[in-house]
């Protein structure tokens, strides 16, 4: 590689040019008057006409600065990197791995909410091609979620894009993926009431990504359930509950009280109801 001779240090050792130092370490010559700024890589002269000359031993701070830059870190904490004790320099790479640390949880939960809103997009697609109306018999392990309970006033919509949930979820520093559910205390309750839009007493469930504190939790007992699917406005779920309610009864299951409406599309994924699918659950005994 040919270089231009600039003259010599007043220990004798070679001179660059910024614009010299620019091309063979492959760093902007405006990069290099930011560290001169930030003292992190300096010339070692400046020449009476202002030029900024660099000896190759200083050069040999870029490979440095681009590691240091490679692993996180900002050009301010490479300052103080350059400028500390072992001991200090130390403290300050375990600062960056916890932060990285931190940022590796929440690609993960990000990954795990993009994975569940894609297997709810797959089953919305598998229902709206066989459109199942069968009622069948399923095992449910216990179950954990953030709960709130939650006035249901027939408005569907606000049901599931709850911005008092949203605000509940916030406050609780967690999360969440999957379907929203609907919880209601009373499966019969539903069929002759809240189907006709009377408010009732439900509670607004989904799975959190992190812990959830012991107030803000409810856990779904393990069990045996009868589920059935919806497709279509959410206003016709008592469809749903009917033959829920004829299966129990040629079958004789008892319905044990509450019911669950796990919601795989809703007004998060599109406003065409005629493309909303819901699964009902109920317990059985």
């Amino acid at each position: 590689m040919t270089r231009r001779r600039t003259g010599r240090d007043d220990a004798g050792e070679e001179l660059y040019l910024i614009g010299e130092v620019s091309r063979i370490g492959g760093v902007s010559q405006r990069s290099l008057r930011h560290y001169d700024d930030l003292k992190i890589i300096e010339p070692d002269v400046i020449g009476d006409n202002g030029y900024r000359y660099y000896t190759r031993n200083t050069m040999l701070k870029i490979p440095v600065v681009n590691y240091l830059k490679n692993m996180g870190f900002t050009l301010e904490d490479i300052s103080h990197i350059f400028n500390s004790d072992f001991g200090e320099i130390e403290q300050t790479f375990a600062k960056r791995r916890d932060a990285w640390e931190r940022e590796m949880q929440l690609i993960r939960e990000r990954m795990r909410i993009i994975d569940d809103w894609v297997a709810l997009i797959h089953e919305a697609n598998y229902v709206l091609g066989a459109r199942p109306t069968e009622v069948r018999t399923v095992f449910l392990p216990a179950d954990t979620f953030l709960a709130m309970p939650y006035r249901f006033n027939g408005d569907f919509a606000e049901a599931t894009i709850n911005l008092e949930f949203s605000k509940f979820v916030a406050d609780n520093d967690n999360p969440i993926t999957g379907p929203v559910i609907l919880r209601h205390e009373s499966f019969d309750a539903w069929r002759q009431r809240c189907s006709q839009g009377e408010p009732c007493d439900a509670m607004v469930l989904q799975h959190a990504v992190r812990t959830v504190d012991p107030k803000a939790r409810f856990v779904r007992p393990d069990g045996m359930y009868l589920a059935t699917y919806h497709v279509g406005p959410f206003e016709e779920l008592g469809e749903a509950y009917d033959r829920m309610a004829t299966f129990a009864d040629e079958h004789g299951y008892r319905l044990a009280g509450c019911s669950y409406e796990r919601f795989v599309t809703d007004y998060w994924t599109t406003y065409d109801p005629d493309r909303f699918v819901a699964e009902v659950l109920a317990p059985i005994k």
